[in-house]
């Protein structure tokens, strides 16, 4: 009697198993609730993120007000305190950007002229927001030329003529980078500071004294 081989039993292929996220995602209704509920997050992250912000530019303006009071009053020791704390504590704020200047100013009066300049140096190389660059180049080359370091003083008194946005605070700059280039002996260059001022912004009230100087300094010239 012949022997049946008997053949083995078929096994079906065994394919991947769709992940329960995948099929409930196949659904049209399904994908448009997920990508709904991912904006919405997003908007509620943006939402807190802006009231958060909101928050603590407010907390940083009540502090800046609280160190002005304390400079106000005379009591400069601690408006520098109050003010540095304004400066690192609500960093990243319009407050803060303002406690630094307000800060230099006090040491300033201080007679701390170095320390401020390195300050002002600092605020500068962050790259602070527009309006606060002007008043802070002007500060810095008042540092500078109190601290004896006229040429310098000069280039920052530039460089707030720059970038202040307003005719009479270039002239001004500009006035006051031509004092510091006299200053440091070089004429020339003070000269050309006092040109532009009478070229450039004619009907600001520096123009007058940009004029007198300019005929003081090229009296017999040929």
């Amino acid at each position: 009697m012949a022997t049946t081989v008997e053949a083995p039993p078929r096994i079906a292929p065994i394919l991947p198993a769709t992940p329960l996220t995948s099929r409930w995602l196949a659904q049209p209704t399904n994908r448009y609730f997920t990508i709904g509920g991912a904006v919405l997050a997003v908007a509620l992250i943006a939402s807190f993120l802006v009231l958060s912000g909101r928050r603590k530019e407010a907390f940083a303006g009540r502090a800046l007000d609280q160190a002005r009071n304390a400079a106000e009053s005379g009591n400069l020791a601690l408006a520098a305190s109050e003010l540095q704390k304004v400066s690192t504590t609500y960093s990243g704020t319009r407050a803060a950007q303002e406690a630094v200047i307000t800060l230099n100013q006090v040491r300033l009066v201080n007679g701390q002229h170095e320390l401020a300049a390195v300050g002002l140096q600092d605020f500068l190389k962050g790259s602070p927001a527009v309006e606060f660059r002007a008043p802070a180049y002007g500060l810095l080359g008042r540092a500078l030329e109190n601290a004896k370091r006229p040429s310098e003083a000069a280039d920052a008194y530039d460089k707030a003529s720059a970038t202040a946005g307003v005719d009479y605070l270039r002239a001004d700059y500009l006035l006051d980078a031509a004092r510091a280039r006299l200053a440091a002996g070089e004429r020339d260059k003070a000269i050309a500071n006092y040109r532009r001022v009478t070229q450039e912004f004619p009907k600001a009230a520096a123009n007058t004294e940009a004029e007198i100087r300019l005929a003081e300094l090229t009296a017999g010239a040929t």
